[in-house]
């Protein structure tokens, strides 16, 4: 199925000419699963000529365990949670992950401190008890209250407390410049403070009362609710579209055939419209049909040409799939494009909104394709793979001296990769790591 055809129009200059069916075409391929899904049932409900697979479903949450798990296997215990969690990239839940991570925090502790963070609610506050959690996850009191400590010392200060009275306490103790009364305010009169009852915490501090008002206006500028500043997103479930996996030595591709209903068209109803002698009749029958064909087609070879494409980029990354995401080769739209023989805006729209299983987890598949920096090797590192690179060297760093942007500048650059530190903190943020001072605070 072509596209689209260039015609030559007066001049040298060229013009596209689309029509409606190509456009549908086009947008097809550009559709989400999902979004592909919902509107093959739009078009069903709308023409008699198409048949959805009755066995097949909308995509969900289900679509899960064809993501997450090999055929044949299933999640169990705090182990089989951790693997069917993902968070939201901008959530609360997916920054404490992040930070767990870069503190070194490791084993059986990272998995408890990891599902007490996916514990966390909008406000910041522990949802759970730690005896529901000994309880659901088979852990011991010592190893909760190790998983906890972990990720009450993460940012935002304050964050998995259980109680207002913990919240502010957290944020007081990690203050170095805290009003020196405010902790025994709260630890001892929360009740009082917010009752105004400020004459008897003076009296039982033996302090002057102009003093617990100094305490007071501290405390106001404490954070009852730390988690409120981040967006908070349920647990996200990917069904991706396409897998890449090692079949003895080889990289294959398989497509995921559950993302998209079975769409055919239905012969039968066909057959008895074309027996109708009403011109009207027979013209809709025409019509719908041909329309019916057409969608058909359009899911083809949007298969077809997903499938080329995923397994045009796994020969590109082969490093990548057998090294993990810090080998990422720098990649582009045009040399995939290019090997294929299509347009660049066909590859785009080929990985538009489309996630891939890899052996290294479900990725985005536009995130495989990165931009490259230029080594002293002469050998090009991908914006990712130096991304990956702070991130390891900010994991692997004494706690107690943690690295400076520029310090870690002169580390790449020993490495051969010659980047400024400004462009170093650029990726540090978008990684979501803190600087090195705020490091060196919350370890």
């Amino acid at each position: 199925m072509t596209l689209m055809q260039p015609n030559l129009i007066q001049g040298q200059s060229m013009r596209l000419t689309a029509t409606p069916r190509m456009i549908q075409a086009m947008t097809m391929l550009q559709m989400s699963a999902m979004e592909l899904a919902h509107y093959i049932q739009d078009r069903a409900l709308e023409n008699p000529f198409l048949n959805v697979d009755s066995d097949a479903e909308l995509p969900d949450g289900r679509d899960a365990a064809w993501a997450r798990h090999p055929a044949g296997t299933a999640a169990s215990g705090i182990d089989g949670f951790i693997d069917t969690m993902s968070a939201g990239s901008d959530s609360l839940e997916a920054e404490l992950l992040s930070q767990l991570r870069i503190r070194g925090v490791q084993g059986r502790i990272y998995k408890l401190a990891a599902y007490l963070a996916g514990n966390v609610n909008e406000a910041g506050y522990l949802a759970v008890s730690l005896q529901e959690a000994s309880l659901e996850l088979g852990a011991s009191a010592a190893e909760l209250e190790a998983a906890l400590r972990e990720l009450q010392a993460l940012e935002p200060a304050g964050v998995g407390a259980r109680t207002l009275q913990e919240c502010l306490e957290l944020q007081i103790a990690r203050d170095a410049a805290a009003d020196p009364w405010a902790y025994a305010v709260v630890s001892r009169f929360l009740d009082e403070l917010a009752g105004g009852r400020l004459q008897r915490i003076a009296e039982a501090l033996a302090i002057p009362v102009e003093r617990v008002k100094q305490s007071l206006a501290y405390i106001r500028t404490l954070n009852p609710r730390p988690g409120a500043s981040y967006g908070h997103q349920a647990p996200q479930y990917v069904a991706p579209d396409a897998a890449i996996r090692w079949e003895r030595e080889r990289c294959a591709v398989v497509l995921n055939k559950r993302s998209v209903p079975k769409v055919v068209v239905h012969r039968a109803h066909a057959q008895l419209v074309a027996l109708n002698d009403h011109p009207a009749v027979r013209r809709y029958a025409r019509e719908h049909l041909q329309e019916a064909e057409w969608l058909v087609r359009c899911v083809e070879q949007r298969k077809a040409t997903l499938l080329r494409v995923v397994e045009a980029v796994a020969g590109e990354q082969l490093s990548f799939l057998e090294q993990g995401r810090a080998a990422l080769r720098p990649m582009n739209l045009r040399a995939i494009a290019d090997k294929l023989g299509v347009d660049e805006s066909t590859v785009s729209r080929a990985v538009s909104g489309k996630y891939v299983q890899t052996p290294h987890g479900i990725f985005e598949l536009k995130s495989l394709f990165t931009n490259g920096l230029q080594t002293q090797s002469g050998h090009a590192a991908s914006t990712e793979s130096v991304k990956e690179r702070i991130r390891r060297a900010i994991a692997e760093e004494d706690a107690s001296r943690p690295l400076s942007d520029q310090q870690i500048t002169d580390l790449l650059a020993g490495e051969g990769i010659r980047i400024s530190r400004r462009t170093v903190m650029k990726y540090r943020e978008e990684l979501r790591i803190l600087s090195s001072k705020l490091r060196s605070r919350a370890k």
